[in-house]
């Protein structure tokens, strides 16, 4: 029997049910109250103190009363109940005389929730200030415990007083209570208890029983009768239909929407809930009666409204108003007059003012159109002749050349707008943001005030800028999105029309689906479609209304993988543009149509036995850009073309789908497999024939949702922070401070060593200015492993750090037993140098060839903790030569080699093959002259920007050789200085800020 209402929540309490009804319940029938007298203005008193809280149901009756539109004016609370009144005491103790001087001037109406005897302190209070005399005011106490109709007097006299004080039934006059009904069989039900509390089990002796001296018996042990008899009647009819006594919630449903007759003599319904509802009654005193309350009528939870037993009668003669004609402060009896001059006036100036915005926001609309901020002088654009010769992209992206290596060039892909070859110049540690494993160059490029724009060449002689062309370039300089390209500006000088736009490092979608070593995985490719579906979402509530030449190439991605949306709008700026002149952006430009709709198709003349391929397009139109977004869909799982590896030439194609064949042509859906339903029905729609059959993006965003599941967010970690931390005591004393100095200057210089050579560093730490040096003869190894890239795809970044840290830890101890520098790793680049900073004659060749040997051996035992069965391919090139080598920088100072030595160890090592030591002719001469080497000659080689050479593979060391190096190694470990340090080849295992950018972005 639980009054608390939490316990209706059936998620929770699935199988409660309880036949005391919740004191929530009662709120119903307060506020039936307040509407038929019309109170809809009240304030709300209750108490709230230890032991005695009636917070809950005093929230729970002001939440019922503000659905029913009542306003409450104010809420109320006192601390401690009220017991008694006493005249001398009043104006101290009783705690409702305050809160009545507070509000009173706010209110008419109060509602009391707490027990009954506090409802008299709050009746004396109004009493008190003489508010009860003139019928103004009223009082609702509402009390959760049973009216007992046999000591009506006691709700006006207290629990400590038999009589009423001299005032309390004037008071009570305006005064109405709402509590549970009372049980008419309830003594019957006292007596019965008595009595069989004296037979067995219970055996309780009671003399005074004969003589009415009964126990008294709560009302809870009624309540909990009615369970017990409700509990075994629903267990009985669970029973007769087969179900177990201990199927809770089948029990709990059989008591559920019942009705039962109380051991108390009323009906009780339970409700949906499990719930007993409660029948209340209203009372106040009777004039015809002794002095106590009566009742008044009779409340229902099933039934709000108010079915009265007798007419109250209010002091006044009629029902007080809860809000006075002119408000609690007069403020609706006030001339209108003046509020209405005032209101026409203020009404004239919102017109003036409303219509001067308008103005000023035209003239400024016109400012900004004649501003012509999107307009950039062709001038200004970094377009250098030998960059153009080479590429438009350079990897240091200011001008900074990275000094780690020399630049590593390579080829790139044919392509773009430009169509002519582009080579990108890269190094070990380039710009983490421009990744050079997997962008293509396919578009022109330029610097414009530090930043780096893509060109987009405008085949026009000449443009005349004319009012519709400023708006259309203001709307696209306006237009901000993470997935919309940004537009910079327009270069309008003829022969250079053309449109600047930000540059996307990792090229377009084009790029990544041309490239096999990118692996596409379901996740991945639900990101980039999430990408397209907002941009266009974004760009169809725009001015611009549509995109009108959506497909891969279109759909850049940044270097965050992002994909951002391209080459739309500028009709008007374009209007009239020439054919490409150039095949390859004439072939670009056709195989573009194929991502065109039907309708278009036709509007330009496709589906006619003779068409002219450079024919202006008619304009776009969000259904175009929903059917070609599904073949962008269907080519990003797929990899195998907008309609297939089996599709006709472009220009049949085209012909195809535009001729009007009742059946459609379109892609083959059974390229897509049995986990992609959502796709295949996606694509279907979007390609219907009736272009307003098409879901608009948004619906195409809920039809594709299933491809999200499982999705993470991405997660870079492995970040390494080096502090130092120096004590700032002053008032340690002074052997304290040089201990604390000295400890801190040995890990000072432990982490320079462990960046810089030792000798470098013990130059930097003496103050000295370490100076580039040239050395004639070093040996330089370059390694990386095959198959990198595939493997990051198919791995999380964590795995691939984890993996990466492995070898290179094993790699490092390797290092440690050879005279070797390790200069840095990049990914799954490694570069190892012999001969400096300290000399050591030819022996640098001997010491990186056994190295080699010995990484390559650990590669071969090496296995991968997340892909154990997985064999590690390691592809070594070693040659020798004379370099320079210096140190760069101030923060984060690194020692970096420069030559043309390096470039060459660095195309031996792409030009080897797995498991195997690649060594130059240089290199074969000094291993040579050191003797117990094995090498066979590969022959001759063709190397970029090398003339033809005759290379070696290195196959191993004789063993008696092997073992009189390992033997002097030893001996030269051994005499090595006290306190002196060799740590030529080592420093951190990785170096993640350069290559996390590569891997972890390709995760996204």
């Amino acid at each position: 029997y639980c009054r608390d209402v939490a316990s209706s929540n059936k998620r929770v309490y699935s199988t409660f049910a309880r036949t005391r009804p919740s004191d929530i319940d009662i709120s119903r029938s307060v506020v039936a109250v307040l509407t038929h007298f019309n109170f809809m203005h009240v304030a709300f008193v209750y108490l709230k103190a230890p032991n005695h809280d009636f917070s809950r149901l005093a929230l729970a009756i002001i939440a019922a009363a503000r659905e029913k539109q009542i306003s409450v004016r104010t809420v109320q609370v006192y601390r401690q109940p009220y017991y008694y009144e006493n005249r001398r005491e009043n104006f101290s103790r009783n705690p409702f005389l305050d809160i009545v001087r507070e509000t009173y001037k706010d209110t008419r109406i109060y509602v009391s929730v707490g027990y009954y005897h506090d409802h008299i302190g709050l009746m004396l209070a109004l009493d008190a200030m003489q508010l009860l005399d003139s019928g103004e005011y009223a009082a609702i106490g509402v009390d959760v415990d049973k009216y007992e109709s046999e000591e009506a007097i006691r709700y006006l006299s207290g629990p400590l007083r038999k009589e009423p004080g001299p005032r309390t039934p004037q008071a009570f006059r305006s005064y109405l209570a709402v509590a549970p009904s009372p049980s008419p069989s309830y003594p019957v039900f006292a007596r019965e208890v008595n009595r069989r509390l004296q037979m067995p089990p219970f055996n309780f002796t009671n003399p005074l029983l004969a003589f009415g001296g009964g126990k008294v018996i709560p009302v809870e042990a009624a309540w909990l009768h009615d369970s017990v008899w409700v509990y075994a009647r629903a267990l009985a009819e669970a029973l007769t239909s087969g179900e177990g006594p201990r199927d809770g919630r089948a029990i709990a449903a059989r008591m559920r929407n019942t009705t039962y007759h109380s051991v108390m003599g009323y009906w009780v319904h339970m409700d949906e809930h499990g719930d007993a509802e409660g029948n209340y009654t209203l009372l106040s005193i009777d004039p015809a009666r002794p002095p106590g309350l009566y009742p008044l009528a009779v409340l229902h939870k099933s039934a709000p409204e108010v079915r009265f037993l007798r007419e109250m009668e209010w002091p006044g003669g009629q029902v007080p108003l809860s809000e006075p004609p002119c408000g609690f402060r007069g403020e609706k009896c006030v001339s209108h007059i003046g509020a209405w001059a005032l209101g026409a006036s203020g009404g004239t100036l919102a017109l003036l003012a409303l219509a001067a915005l308008a103005l000023y926001r035209g003239w400024r609309y016109e400012q900004e159109l004649d501003s012509l901020l999107w307009k950039i002088d062709f001038r200004e654009l970094h377009l250098p002749e030998e960059e153009q010769r080479a590429n438009k992209l350079n990897s240091n992206a200011g001008g900074n050349v990275s000094s780690s290596t020399n630049a590593v060039a390579t080829n790139e892909k044919n392509g773009g707008s430009t169509g002519g070859v582009r080579s990108s110049q890269v190094s070990l540690s380039s710009n983490p943001d421009l990744d050079f494993r997997y962008s293509a160059i396919f578009t022109e490029v330029a610097f414009y005030r530090g930043r780096l724009l893509a060109v987009k060449r405008v085949r026009r002689h000449h443009i005349d800028i004319n009012r519709e062309i400023k708006k259309e370039l203001k709307i696209m300089r306006d237009l901000q999105h993470d997935n919309v390209n940004g537009f910079v500006g327009a270069c309008i000088e003829p022969p250079n029309v053309c449109a600047l736009s930000e540059y996307c490092t990792r090229g377009s979608l084009k790029d990544i689906l041309e490239n096999e070593d990118i692996k596409l995985d379901n996740m991945f490719i639900a990101s980039l479609v999430g990408d397209i579906i907002r941009g266009m979402i974004f760009i169809h509530e725009s001015p611009l209304q549509f995109h009108g030449a959506l497909r891969p190439s279109n759909c850049l991605v940044d270097a965050r993988w992002v994909v951002k949306l391209a080459d739309f709008g500028l009709k008007e700026f374009r209007k009239g543009e020439l054919p490409p002149s150039e095949s390859n952006a004439l072939r670009s430009h056709i195989e573009g149509l194929a991502y065109l709709s039907p309708e278009l198709l036709r509007s330009a003349g496709w589906g006619k036995e003779t068409t002219n391929m450079t024919e202006e397009l008619h304009d776009g139109s969000p259904q175009s850009d929903v059917y070609a977004f599904a073949l962008v869909l269907y080519e990003l799982h797929t990899r195998r073309g907008p309609f297939g590896g089996d599709a006709l030439p472009v220009p049949s194609l085209l012909h195809r789908i535009a001729a009007p064949d009742p059946a459609p042509y379109r892609p083959p859906l059974d390229a897509l497999t049995a986990g992609f339903d959502c796709v295949r029905e996606c694509c279907t729609e979007c390609w219907a024939e009736e272009p307003t059959a098409r879901p608009d993006f948004k619906a195409i965003r809920t039809r594709l949702r299933p491809l999200r599941k499982g999705m993470k967010p991405n997660i870079f970690d492995n970040m390494i922070a080096m502090m130092e931390k120096y004590a700032n005591n002053l008032e340690a004393l002074v052997d304290e401070r040089t201990d604390q100095l000295q400890e801190e200057k040995k890990k000072t210089e432990a982490l320079l060593e462990e960046m810089l050579p030792a000798p470098v560093a013990d130059q930097l730490k003496r103050g000295r200015r370490v100076m580039p040096e040239s050395y004639d003869s070093v040996t330089i190894y370059f390694s990386d492993i095959v198959g990198f890239t595939a493997m990051s795809a198919e791995s999380t970044p964590l795995q691939v750090v984890d993996f990466l840290n492995d070898l290179y830890t094993c790699f490092d101890s390797i290092l440690e037993n050879f005279d070797v520098y390790k200069v840095e790793t990049i990914g799954d680049a490694y570069m190892v140098v012999s001969g400096l900073p300290i000399r050591n004659g030819i022996l640098h060749a001997g010491e990186v060839a056994s190295m080699a040997l010995a990484l390559l051996s650990a590669t071969r035992a090496f296995r991968l903790r997340h892909r154990p069965d997985h064999r590690l391919m390691l592809r070594v090139g070693l040659h020798s030569g004379p370099v320079c080598a210096g140190v760069v920088g101030l923060k984060m100072p690194r020692y970096c080699l420069f030559g043309d030595t390096v470039n060459t160890a660095s195309r031996f090592e792409s030009t080897g093959a797995p498991l195997k030591i690649h060594c130059s002719s240089a290199c074969k001469m000094l291993l040579d002259q050191l003797g117990g080497y094995i090498l066979e000659e590969r022959g001759i080689v063709s190397m970029k920007g090398k003339r033809d050479q005759v290379t070696y593979w290195l196959r191993g060391e004789e063993p008696a050789a092997a073992a009189a190096r390992a033997r002097r190694r030893a001996a030269r470990d051994n005499v090595q200085p006290p306190g002196s340090t060799d740590k030529r080849g080592q420093r951190s295992s990785l170096k993640t800020r350069n290559w996390k950018n590569q891997v972890g972005g390709l995760h996204r």
